[in-house]
């Protein structure tokens, strides 16, 4: 890979991967936030802790 390449390559994993975790991290919310639903808890508590 030359220079520029592979500063390119590395942005694109690293945008990649962020928006994985983005993603992994909306799921999880929404999940638990069908799971917690009728629970009764303190305003602002998130799960997971």
């Amino acid at each position: 890979l030359l220079g520029d390449d592979k500063d390119m390559l590395e942005d694109l994993v690293a945008a990649a991967f962020n928006d994985g975790i983005r993603r992994a991290e909306e799921v999880s919310s929404e999940k638990m936030g069908k799971l917690t639903a009728g629970m009764p808890m303190p305003p602002g508590m998130k799960f997971p802790f």
